[in-house]
């Protein structure tokens, strides 16, 4: 997975002897051939060197953003989704086999890649909840005034989570495993965040800045979530379906949500390095439903008052070098028909993590200078 650093304008602690002789990118060579095709590469490296006049209340807020930082997460991440019959207001919630990864995370002021180890720390109870197989890619642009968060997630196998609640569920197992059962969602979601110059929405979630004094924000902005999920023959499928109503013998279906989010954010600092990050935005929108039922007939339905609720908390220590912390965060979208079947889904994660800021300033313009890219 890979997560785009937006730095904005910002300045670091940090200093280097600056060797750029040109004031403007017009100014840099750009005569001959080989001049014009790097006139291209100097200009971006240019325009991400250059000094920018800081935007921000540096009494709030600490920039570490020439930095390279390294981060080691352990996370956990899921894609939950549940089926309910409006008729007699039962429903089926669908979980995956949660596991336990080990990454590792490099952020600097180019771009940030978060690498999958393939180290497997904990998988729950695979006996009795199967094994669920995804691939969940998750991109966060934290920006100066503005935050994008977007997804991508597969996941293949779940079991239904309350099926002791049925009285016709006797088997030996806790949980009725549904290996069949596919899902996948895509969507983005998009913040403004108003106190941008006091509040940084980096230092919990980027790790780029430090937040050095408690501050707030009130949260605005627009968001998108595609959702699809199929089981065969049904996604209720016996000894369940003697408590839904045959409206509800989904096939496959698949979802659209569409609104705008306001909501509030805000950290508290405490003992001078450390923080409490908690965030709650209220989405609301519009909803296209289309499904397929088991006898082939098919429902379609656009509606109004469709929700989404976005929930995020944070915990860390941060003295400027070292840092370490966890992270929760939770989007659910729910709907609430008269008629028929509706899903409501969730997703998020869960990470707990460690990192070091290391300067490299000096390396970073010995290869810039090797590269061609600056001194020319």
């Amino acid at each position: 997975m890979v997560i785009l650093s937006v730095t904005g304008y910002a300045q670091d602690s940090s200093s280097v002897k600056q060797h750029t002789p040109v004031k403007t990118i017009w100014d840099i060579p750009h005569k001959t051939r080989y001049e014009k095709w790097m006139w291209i590469h100097r200009s971006i490296t240019f325009q991400i060197l250059k000094e920018h006049p800081v935007n921000f209340d540096t009494a709030y807020i600490t920039s570490f953003y020439k930095r390279l930082v390294i981060t080691l997460p352990v996370s956990v991440r899921f894609l939950n989704f549940s089926l309910k019959d409006q008729q007699s207001g039962n429903k089926l919630t669908f979980s995956p086999n949660l596991r336990y990864d080990l990454g590792i995370s490099v952020t600097s002021r180019w771009a940030s890649f978060i690498f999958n180890t393939g180290v497997k720390l904990y998988t729950a109870d695979a006996e009795n909840k199967g094994q669920t197989k995804y691939q969940d890619y998750q991109l966060n642009l934290y920006g100066r005034r503005i935050t994008t968060d977007m997804f991508v997630q597969y996941y293949s196998g779940f079991y239904i989570k309350n099926s002791q609640s049925y009285a016709h569920y006797v088997d030996d197992k806790p949980y009725s495993v549904r290996t069949d059962v596919n899902a996948i969602h895509i969507g983005a979601t998009s913040y403004y965040i108003v106190n941008h110059r006091k509040f940084s929405y980096r230092n919990s979630f980027a790790f780029v800045e430090q937040q050095k004094k408690s501050a707030g924000s009130f949260l605005t902005g627009v968001y998108y979530s595609y959702f699809e999920t199929n089981g065969s023959p049904s996604l209720v499928t016996s000894p369940f379906r003697s408590s839904f109503d045959t409206l509800s013998f989904i096939r496959s279906g698949h979802t659209h949500n569409l609104g705008l989010n306001l909501g509030l954010i805000y950290t508290f600092v405490f003992f001078k390095k450390c923080y409490a990050t908690a965030s709650l935005v209220q989405g609301i929108g519009v909803q296209q439903m289309n499904y397929e039922r088991d006898d082939n007939s098919t429902y379609r339905q656009l509606a109004v008052g469709a929700g989404q609720l976005n929930g995020r908390l944070a915990l860390g220590y941060d003295n400027g070098r070292y840092f370490i912390g966890s992270m929760a965060m939770l989007d659910y979208f729910l709907f609430r028909g008269k008629t028929n079947a509706t899903f409501d889904y969730s997703f998020g994660k869960f990470m707990a993590y460690i990192g070091y800021r290391f300067s490299v300033l000096n390396p970073e313009h010995k290869l810039l200078h090797r590269l061609n890219l600056v001194d020319y």
